[in-house]
């Protein structure tokens, strides 16, 4: 089953008041270490999904050698999250018989969980796959082409909740102990960083 992976990366990162993804991690950046675990994961394709700072993010990636991975600009970014969503689907190969969604701002989901969701999806196969945390529903999150239309049809700042409602009986859920917090403000982000260095 082919599958292909996409990175949310085009936000503002308004609550930061800085483009997070662009912080230090480890010995580069959140958005390298969120691309390596999804690069090195056994995904057939990569598509990074960028638009605000896209010159500094794109300078940063094609600096490496994942030949996997490809990079789109998404002019709407300042819309929400579903154009987004919809210029990835745009651009996966058209072979593609599922999506795989990760958000460039949880650097310390590991490649280890994202191919344990990609086992999981292609032994069960089912329209949605996704992962379960303490905090709530994370990352990964993975769509059948069924449900790429449902998808198309996503605005503004989507949380998905409509459709996983829809679909829920045709769902799998797999658990990681990690709660997955997002980067979304500077006490989120020395949080992280106080978690890896355990």
């Amino acid at each position: 089953m082919r599958i292909s992976g996409v990175l949310l990366a085009a936000g503002k990162s308004e609550r930061m008041g800085k483009n997070k993804l662009l912080l230090r991690f480890g010995n580069h950046t959140v958005i390298e270490e969120s691309l390596l675990q999804l690069a090195e994961s056994g995904l057939d394709e990569v598509i990074v999904v960028t638009g605000f700072q896209m010159e500094r993010l794109k300078s940063l990636i094609e600096n490496k050698s994942w030949s996997n991975v490809r990079i789109v600009s998404n002019e709407n970014y300042n819309k929400g999250r579903a154009e987004s969503i919809k210029c990835a689907l745009g651009n996966i190969d058209k072979r593609s018989e599922a999506v795989l969604f990760m958000v460039a701002d949880k650097p310390s989901v590991k490649s280890s969980l994202i191919r344990k969701a990609l086992s999981e999806f292609k032994s069960e196969a089912p329209l949605i796959l996704y992962v379960q945390t303490p905090a709530g529903r994370g990352h990964p999150v993975i769509f059948s082409k069924a449900l790429f239309g449902d998808l198309m049809g996503l605005g503004g700042e989507p949380t998905g909740n409509a459709i996983f409602e829809k679909y829920r009986d045709d769902t799998v859920v797999i658990e990681d102990e990690n709660p997955q917090f997002d980067i979304d403000t500077l006490e989120d982000y020395d949080n992280i960083l106080k978690e890896t260095a355990k």
